[in-house]
């Protein structure tokens, strides 16, 4: 047998090293090979997953958004104060006009009946129907359900179906126009907050939208409904303010008169609080704008100025007006305080004893010369000696720089931290500011400062921060926070939120609280705020007159804010008002706190008391002359008649000689002061004509009385309290000039003009 014959080892290692090298060069190839497309692969996988997962998504299917409602705002008393409404709008398939036969036709069609049906650009259209790759273009937006209707009937009429649609939508309407503007804000056309509460609170009424997903060919052709899946909205939740609309009406409409009335170039504000819980009842800023157009220039005047400019210009310019008349005056704004800050400089004083109320007394001569600082008092001969509450109620300049000194300015500067003037409030509101103040280091480096912040001057604040630091005076020394939002409500109508009152800190103690009410209410009766007072209601406050330049750019005359601050009543207090008004423009004798301010304050709570329910409480003098109710006596007898209307101090003429009244003037349920006589008719009605009220500005009591009886209407007088030191004229009145039925009750307003702040 042969043998057999074994490799040769040299030739076997050959092998095994080519084996090797085809193994190696196979692994590199293959790994060059795998890690492009594993890194692909993780890409796809990985990287790109979420966006290629909603491509396939959106090749097979149709997602329409289905809009949530937005919460509607009310009042405390859940009236409407903004609320969403459906609408539609308009879109056009490019992609579906473009499938059909008579492409160019459909397309004019369109064009034509849009444009005119809804008011818009025809190339507009004509472009956007170019773009034949969307199935969705939006025409018009928000559009009301009657020109709806006629958009349908368009469609009906040329067989646009699937070409041009309507999509449901929704609108925001503001039910009163203007009201309360400044603090509601208003939305974009997307129903977006973007000014106001509705910013603030935006992600408590949008809500969130659903969708409505449908399956489709790959020709974009919409499956069976088997083939929709449907995912619900949530709807936005409602907001309850603490704002009551009513109280807000009385404000806006005595702070718009004033405005008017004293020619104020930069706009006035007046806020309502509840003093014990700092829930604001009323905000109004005037000039103001209309919800329903935010972006429309209110003011008559601007918009004539702005359409004179070029058209480099407008733009620019009709952005600052608008932003201008969307500020809220109350909280983004700041001012020098003037006077009204004595009522703080007077409580730090009495809270630390650096006076003593009862035996003190300051001289007064009229100027007053310290280091680094020489003052005047209004009043150019001095008030002389006086006590410290005359110190008040005269609103001394000089003695308040020496109050103010025997605080000191450490203890000085700590209670004006401590009433809040440091810091924003945190009501929740945009854009509040705070006070430009000076630093301690600064302030207590000069004398000087320390006696002008005394009275007032050189520093600044908000209204709203100056009004939250008098609640805390009038409620027992309670700084409280102040809000807007009193409850969130949920769709079902059940509350998901409520805001309760919240304490800040305790800045003075109830004893100090009580006596500058008592104080406050002498300021008020007897002193620069007797424009304020309210018979029966014991008003409280403190008039200010703070001077921002010697004259306007014409060197004409001063600039001056003139504001006033207080509360009512003043033995338990329940709201606080605050009004300011930034550069009047009348004769500079009267551009004072107490003549422009304060009487718009006394009209807020003449109407805002009696609808809370609170009740007069007049002191003896004011009883006798305190207005009444007319009663109804209409049908009774006349000697019924004649007792009802004596015991309520109104005195009888009786006309006719039938047994029982058949009409009566004035009708019944007027205010009317004691004494008004009451005409009864016992034979027809009483006599229909009309009559022309005369204008009563400027005359005395009597005279203004006299002119209005012997025109047959009835006069009530309101406004400052008749004093042997006061000469009273009427400023303003209802009616002057118009025609009104014969013996209708005409309310005039008398002013003091002794009131020197």
């Amino acid at each position: 047998m042969a043998e057999e014959r074994k490799p040769r080892p040299d030739k076997e290692r050959y092998n095994r090293m080519i084996l090797v090298r085809v193994l190696i060069l196979t692994g590199i190839f293959g790994f060059a090979m795998f890690v492009p497309l594993s890194m692909k692969l993780y890409n796809v996988a990985i990287t790109q997953h979420d966006e290629l997962e909603q491509r396939a998504i959106d090749q097979a299917t149709s997602s329409y958004p289905v809009t949530a409602g937005r919460g509607t705002i009310y009042d405390r008393n859940h009236n409407i104060l903004a609320v969403s409404a459906s609408v539609e709008t308009v879109c056009v398939s490019p992609r579906d006009i473009a499938r059909d036969k008579d492409a160019d036709a459909k397309k004019k069609i369109i064009a034509d009946g849009l444009s005119a049906l809804l008011d818009v650009d025809r190339e507009m259209i004509v472009e956007r129907m170019e773009r034949t790759n969307r199935a969705n273009e939006t025409i018009k937006m928000q559009i009301e359900r009657e020109l709806a209707d006629e958009v349908r009937q368009f469609i009906e009429d040329n067989k646009l179906t699937r070409m041009v649609f309507l999509e449901p939508a929704s609108k925001r309407y503001y039910p009163n126009g203007s009201f309360a503007s400044n603090i509601l804000g208003f939305v974009d056309r997307d129903g977006k907050g973007l000014m106001g509460l509705e910013a603030v609170y935006n992600k408590h009424l949008a809500g969130a939208p659903g969708y409505t997903v449908r399956a489709k060919t790959g020709q974009g052709m919409p499956l069976p409904n088997q083939y929709e899946m449907y995912y619900d909205v949530l709807e936005g939740y409602s907001l309850v303010l603490t704002i009551d609309e009513t109280i807000q009406h009385f404000a806006e409409k005595h702070l718009e008169t004033a405005v008017i009335e004293n020619e104020v170039a930069q706009r006035g504000c007046a806020i309502v609080m509840d003093v014990k819980t700092g829930g604001i009842l009323a905000m109004a800023t005037k000039g103001d704008f209309d919800l329903n157009e935010p972006r429309e220039i209110a003011d008559e005047a601007t918009r004539r100025w702005l359409d004179s400019l070029g058209e480099e210009l407008y733009a620019d310019e009709l952005s600052i007006a608008q932003q201008a008349q969307w500020r809220n005056k109350a909280v983004s704004d700041t001012y020098e305080p003037g006077s009204v800050f004595k009522i703080f400089t007077a409580a730090m004083a009495i809270e630390e004893k650096a006076v003593d109320i009862h035996n003190d007394r300051f001289s007064c001569g009229g100027t007053i010369s310290i280091p680094g600082y020489s003052g005047r008092c209004h009043k150019a001969a001095g008030h002389g000696s006086q006590t410290f509450l005359e110190t008040l109620t005269h609103s001394c300049n000089p003695a308040f720089v020496n109050i103010g000194m025997r605080v000191g300015p450490e203890k000085f500067y700590d209670y004006m931290r401590a009433f809040g003037f440091m810091d924003t409030t945190g009501i929740d509101l945009q854009g509040e500011a705070k006070g430009i103040i000076a630093p301690y280091e600064n302030y207590s480096r000069y004398v000087s400062s320390q006696a002008v912040y005394s009275f007032g001057q050189t520093f600044t604040v908000t209204p709203l921060q100056m009004l939250t630091a008098v609640s805390a005076v009038a409620n027992g020394g309670k700084l409280m926070k102040p809000y807007m939002l009193s409850q969130v409500i949920d769709a079902d109508g059940r509350v998901a939120e409520k805001t309760d009152a919240t304490l800040v800190r305790q800045v003075i103690s109830e004893d100090t609280s009580r006596l500058m009410c008592e104080y406050l209410e002498e300021c008020v009766n007897q002193g620069t705020g007797s424009n304020a007072y309210v018979k029966g209601y014991h008003v409280a406050g403190k008039t200010g007159t703070s001077q921002k330049r010697a004259q306007d750019i014409t060197g004409e005359k001063g600039l001056y804010v003139v504001s006033f601050a207080g509360f009512a009543p003043s033995h338990d207090p329940q709201i606080a008002v605050l009004v300011m008004l930034d550069e009047p423009g009348l004769d500079r004798h009267l551009r004072m706190g107490g003549y422009m301010a304060a009487p718009v304050a006394g009209r807020i709570f003449a109407d805002a008391l009696p609808y809370m329910n609170v009740i007069p409480q007049y002191k003896p003098e004011e009883a006798m002359s305190a207005d009444v109710t007319v009663p109804f006596v209409k049908r009774a007898a006349v000697s019924e008649a004649e007792a009802a209307a004596k015991k309520l101090g109104l005195t009888v003429r009786v006309i006719g000689d039938g047994e029982s009244i058949t009409d009566q003037l004035p009708a019944a349920g007027v205010r009317v002061p004691l004494k008004t006589e009451m005409i009864l008719y016992t034979e027809g009605t009483k006599p229909e004509e009309s009559c022309l009220v005369p204008d009563v500005r400027g005359k005395t009591p009597g005279q203004a009385n006299e002119l209005l009886t012997n025109a047959g209407v009835f006069m009530r007088p309101i406004g400052a309290k008749p004093s042997p030191d006061a000469v009273l004229t009427a400023a303003w009145q209802e009616y002057a000039g118009q025609e009104v039925p014969r013996g209708t009750v005409i309310s005039v307003e008398f002013r003091s003009s002794n009131v020197d702040d």
